[in-house]
C-alpha cells in the first residue's frame, strides 16, 4: 500500500499515551505513513525516546509532556502541538489503564478501582476529544479523532468490571461526537484490541495466563503494538473517508468466539 493512499503525508497528528506500548506503535505507524507527529506522555522522557525513534524514520516528531486527566494540561498540548507541527489533523485518545488496582470481582471492589477508571480511560478520551475538536473547527479542519477502548468494553471481562464500563463508555461516546462533529467534516472512530504484547503485559502476567489467553485467540497470539497502530491509522486515513461513530475490534477474532478466559482476581 502506498502512503498516497493514507493521505496522511505531512499531516499533524497527536498521539496521547505514546512513550511506551501500543501508543508508541501506534506512533511508530503514522511516522511510516509520513505523518509528523506529537509524541505525548505524562512521562516526558518516554516521549523523548519515542519521538527519537520516529525521527530516526525520517518522520518530523516532537515530544510533549501532558497530564491528560487535566483539562488545562490537555489545552496547552493542543497548543504545543499545533505550534510544533504546524497543523492539527488527526487526534488520537490512547490513554487507558486502571492504575495499581488489581483485578477482582465487583462484590470485592471499592469506590477507588472505579474513580480510577473512569478517570484514565472515560474523561481522557473526552478531554482530548473536546481540545483536539476545537482546534479542528477553529482552523476549518475537516480531521479525525480515533479513541483507543478495549475488547473489555465489547464483551463481559470478568474481575474488570470498572475498566470494560470505562471502555465501553469510551465506544458509546464515540458514537454521539461522531454525530456532533459529522457538520464539521470531523469523523470519529474508535479500535478495540484484546491484550497487547507489550512489556507492562509481560510484567503482569504469568507464562500460563498468557498460553491461556493466546489459545482463547484464533490468530493465536496477542496484539502486536504496531498492529494496533494499522488499525488507527487506517481509521485515521483517507481510506475510511466515509467512516464514523464505529468501533473497530483489533483482536485476532477473540470477539467473535463464544467466551475467553477470565482475568483471574490478585
Amino acid at each position: 500500500m502506498s502512503n498516497s493512499l493514507l493521505g496522511l503525508e505531512g499531516k499533524g497528528v497527536v498521539v496521547t499515551g505514546a512513550g511506551q506500548g501500543g501508543g508508541r506503535g501506534i506512533a511508530l505507524q503514522f511516522a511510516k505513513a509520513g505523518a509528523r507527529v506529537a509524541v505525548v506522555d505524562l512521562d516526558e522522557s518516554l516521549a523523548r525516546k519515542v519521538a527519537g525513534e520516529l525521527q530516526v524514520l525520517g518522520a518530523e516528531s516532537v515530544a510533549v509532556r501532558a497530564d491528560a486527566t487535566d483539562p488545562d494540561s490537555v489545552a496547552r498540548m493542543v497548543e504545543r502541538s499545533l505550534e510544533a507541527l504546524g497543523g492539527l489533523d488527526v487526534g488520537v485518545n490512547n490513554v487507558g489503564n486502571f492504575g495499581a488496582h488489581r483485578p477482582q470481582p465487583v462484590l470485592d471492589q471499592g469506590t477507588e478501582f472505579w474513580d480510577t477508571a473512569v478517570a484514565q480511560n472515560l474523561r481522557t478520551t473526552f478531554l482530548g476529544s473536546q481540545a483536539f475538536a476545537r482546534s479542528m473547527i477553529e482552523r476549518g479542519v475537516a480531521g479525525a479523532i480515533v479513541n483507543v477502548a478495549s475488547l473489555s468494553g465489547l464483551r463481559g471481562s470478568i474481575n474488570l468490571a470498572p475498566y470494560g464500563a470505562a471502555k465501553a463508555g469510551v465506544m458509546q461516546f464515540t458514537q454521539t461526537l461522531a454525530l456532533e462533529l459529522a457538520p464539521h467534516r470531523i469523523r470519529v472512530n474508535c479500535v478495540a484490541p484484546t491484550s497487547i504484547d507489550t512489556p507492562s503485559y509481560a510484567a503482569g502476567t504469568t507464562p500460563e495466563r498468557r498460553a491461556a489467553t493466546e489459545a482463547s485467540i484464533p490468530l493465536g497470539r496477542l496484539c502486536d503494538p504496531e498492529e494496533l497502530g494499522g488499525a488507527v491509522v487506517m481509521l485515521a486515513s483517507d481510506l475510511a473517508a466515509f467512516v464514523t461513530g464505529q468501533t473497530l475490534p483489533c483482536d485476532g477474532g477473540l470477539s467473535v468466539t463464544i467466551r475467553r478466559p477470565p482475568i483471574a482476581p490478585e
